[in-house]
């Protein structure tokens, strides 16, 4: 073996192996104190390119799957409401149906429609007061489609269901048909209250319109939802699969990196001890 004064390879090969032991040992202390095997760019740039992209569509899901909630909550609010005003006017049909027999006299009719007039008033009442987060549900005020942004993206074949305006159209007394202001001749005769039926059913059959609707959205809404709770779960899984550490392998790297780097601190101080040997062969002279 030569003795080189100079330039002391063993030395240079053997720091750079220590540095090498050195730089992953810090790469397995970084893995283990974050849970993460892509810290930055350089642990794999390709990877975190599609982790960031799939982080974002997780974030994304899940802020649409909250606003498909806000729009069932939406939908439970005025199902509920047009059910007390659908409980209102089978009552008004049952006292319509009183009316139509010619039995009652007319001061039994005029208890009869001033209970009808009380029911259309809370009627009107109900549908008013129907709100949800500041938009008046059943008052007629909400004239376009309402856009729920059920997806990710901005295509909105895609990523939006529309609840139609139909089912926020106006429900007080009055535009149900009922006329509250005429009530009392619609109940002066036996054969009026029986004529009334049919506006009565009428207005009955525009609730239970505005229900089948409701629930018909209701239906694909909560198919929406579940549908982005399994892109959360495969994306998670995905992410999980690119970004996350098996602390066990990382653990075996680490003490694989120590052991490399003791054994190459140990070598180093004999590299660095060999162009001392020239100053024996020097002293012989």
């Amino acid at each position: 073996m030569a003795i080189i004064v100079n330039t002391n390879m063993s030395a240079i090969r053997t720091q750079n192996n220590l540095n090498k032991a050195s730089n992953s040992l810090n790469t397995a202390l970084e893995r283990m104190s974050t849970g993460y095997k892509i810290n930055s760019a350089k642990d794999g740039a390709a990877n975190m390119f599609v982790a960031t992209n799939l982080e974002k569509q997780i974030s994304g899901s899940k802020i649409a799957q909250s606003n498909v909630s806000m729009g069932i909550n939406v939908l439970d609010t005025v199902e509920g409401d047009l059910d007390v005003i659908l409980d209102n006017l089978n009552r008004i049909r049952d006292l319509t149906l009183q009316a139509s027999n010619g039995i009652y006299d007319s001061d039994s009719k005029e208890a009869l429609a001033n209970e009808v007039s009380a029911r259309m008033d809370e009627i009107t009442r109900v549908a008013t007061a129907s709100n949800f987060n500041g938009l008046q549900l059943l008052n007629g005020s909400i004239t376009n489609d309402l856009r729920l942004q059920v997806g990710t993206d901005s295509d909105a074949a895609a990523n939006s269901i529309s609840i139609t305006k139909d089912i926020f159209a106006s429900k007080d007394a009055e535009e149900l048909g009922l006329d509250p202001t005429n009530i009392s001749t619609a109940f002066a005769t036996a054969t009026a209250a029986a004529d009334y039926l049919e506006v009565v059913d009428t207005a009955i059959k525009n609730i239970n319109t505005s229900k089948a609707t409701i629930g018909a959205i209701q239906n694909r809404l909560e198919a929406a939802s579940d549908s982005l709770t399994t892109t959360i779960e495969n994306a998670t899984a995905a992410a999980s699969t690119i970004m996350d550490a098996d602390i066990a392998e990382v653990t075996a790297e680490f003490t694989k990196q120590q052991i490399l780097l003791q054994t190459s601190s140990a070598l180093l101080l004999q590299a660095n001890s060999m162009p001392s040997m020239a100053l024996t062969l020097v002293s012989g002279l």
